[in-house]
């Protein structure tokens, strides 16, 4: 007879670790579908739901003949996964992959990042976030005409700006503010209207200059949006660092999680090393919703820049945290620090990718 016990394992549980493990490998695929790429965001919760699975299973004593180690075994190779994917961010587990030093003033740059989804309109606390880390770049995402009325009360502290509002109001607008001079500042459009970024080089006193790139690209939306225009934005902005002959950082809300492919081949190609690697997991998205965290903002630079420190900043009403990070041009760091190197297939792939961005921008 079967007991309550075996119907509950045999129609419940093991059916959701088959579809918790398919959803566990689907972005292994090369796909542009949104809702693949989107797999891979809640690689954390996904995990925690299938090792409590797996234990409710063997609490039910639950027996489905050979059907169940099949089953067992789709999700240990699902969990195996995950873990591969997600180690580098839980410390003490990998060691940190940038280095943190001490840093004299004339070399350090503060950077703070911030999403403040537009209809949002708590701009008093970001503005006393603003106060209490002192940036000396400020990159603030999603920005609208509202949004800029308010951020003019930033143009005491910073001498320093760039912007672009956008025409229509579903689109998402970008400010820079600097304390040092920006050098030729390109705002750039490149796959679509809506997705501006920042394009700069930094003068650093001592007459340093680093490269700076603002990125958000389009977040995803509809289940049937392709994820390419993201892909190959970021991807752009790499191939840009990667010829730079400044050092450069890349910022900004990617609309990407630190272990997706898309943001492993940025920093393969660009040789950027990221804070979180060896410190800390660092969600930033969504501000609102503890069980979605995921880690969307990010500050990741190249070797001759040190870290000094990174946080997270509190919430002020937006759907996202801040990111401050403090860092220093350290032209000698870059014999001691590792970044990733690319591998096979990285540039044609990246290359591909953007060239069919273009195409489908001018369809």
């Amino acid at each position: 007879m079967t007991t309550w016990k075996n119907a509950l394992d045999r129609f419940l549980v093991l059916p959701l670790l088959v579809l918790l493990a398919i959803a566990s490998l689907l972005p292994l695929i090369e796909s542009n579908i949104w809702w693949i790429r989107y797999l891979d965001f809640p690689r954390l919760q996904i995990a925690l739901f299938l090792l409590g699975l797996t234990f409710l299973h063997f609490l039910l004593r639950g027996a489905w003949g050979k059907w169940r180690w099949l089953v067992l075994g789709l999700a240990g190779i699902a969990l195996v996964s995950h873990g591969y994917r997600l180690y580098p961010y839980f410390f003490p587990l990998k060691p940190p992959a940038v280095e943190t030093a001490s840093c004299p003033a004339e070399s350090r740059i503060r950077l703070l990042i911030a999403n403040v989804k537009m209809a949002n309109e708590h701009a008093e606390k970001l503005l006393r976030i603003v106060h209490d880390t002192e940036p000396d770049l400020f990159l603030v995402m999603e920005t609208d005409a509202w949004w800029d009325r308010q951020l003019d009360a930033l143009d005491e502290r910073f001498s320093y700006r760039v912007q672009y509002i956008p025409p229509q109001a579903e689109s998402y607008g970008m400010h820079l503010f600097s304390r040092y001079p920006l050098i030729e500042p390109k705002i750039r459009l490149r796959f679509d209207a809506a997705t501006p970024s920042i394009d700069t080089r930094v003068r650093l006193p001592g007459e340093r200059i680093i490269h700076f790139h603002g990125l958000h690209p389009r977040p995803p939306r509809y289940w049937s949006q392709s994820a390419l225009p993201r892909d190959a934005q970021l991807l752009k902005a790499a191939l840009e660092a990667r010829d730079s002959r400044q050092p450069t950082i890349l910022a900004g809300d990617f609309n990407a999680v630190s272990w997706e492919s898309v943001t492993r081949r940025v920093m393969r190609l660009a040789g950027l090393l990221d804070p979180r690697v060896g410190r800390g997991f660092y969600p930033t998205y969504d501000a609102k919703n503890p069980i979605i965290a995921w880690p969307l903002d990010h500050v990741l630079y190249q070797d001759e820049l040190t870290l000094v420190s990174f946080d997270r900043q509190p919430g002020f009403g937006s759907d996202h945290y801040p990111i401050y990070a403090e860092l220093c041009h350290r032209p000698d760091a870059a014999d001691r620090q590792t970044p990733p190197v690319p591998a096979e297939g990285d540039l044609d792939e990246a290359r591909a990718t953007i060239e069919r961005a273009e195409m489908q921008a001018r369809e």
